[in-house]
């Protein structure tokens, strides 16, 4: 896979997340652990950024920032938009504008690679 970044890599990040244990990724128990600085949390503000290193790896996706601080709202409403077009099969592109269309477009390309991934 090549490098992402920006919106389509925190969108990767936003998709595959789903699929991971969540458990130990709890903002009070992280906190109480002590383990945002080793996690890189981004709402830790006003910090020297820890060296750029993965802390969150599943399959092709990597945040070297806490996932949770990571995926931006925006990438949840896309994944939300996204699930309810994949159950309902909302099939209407055109109304919509271009960065919806294009972060659909990055949702669905990483469906059929966990798809393909589940037939092998």
């Amino acid at each position: 896979m090549r490098p992402e970044r920006g919106r389509a890599k925190k969108l990767i990040v936003a998709f595959h997340f789903q699929f991971a244990n969540q458990a130990g990724w709890k903002c009070d128990d992280c906190r109480r652990n002590g383990l945002e600085k080793r996690r890189n949390c981004g709402w830790l503000g006003g910090r020297a950024p820890a060296p750029r290193r993965p802390v969150w790896i599943r399959k092709h996706a990597v945040a070297e920032e806490c996932p949770v601080s990571y995926v931006t709202p925006q990438s949840m409403a896309w994944l939300e938009e996204f699930t309810v077009r994949k159950l309902v099969g909302g099939r209407r592109l055109e109304a919509l504008p271009a960065k919806t269309v294009d972060a659909l477009c990055v949702l669905e390309n990483e469906y059929r690679r966990e798809v393909a991934d589940g037939e092998e």
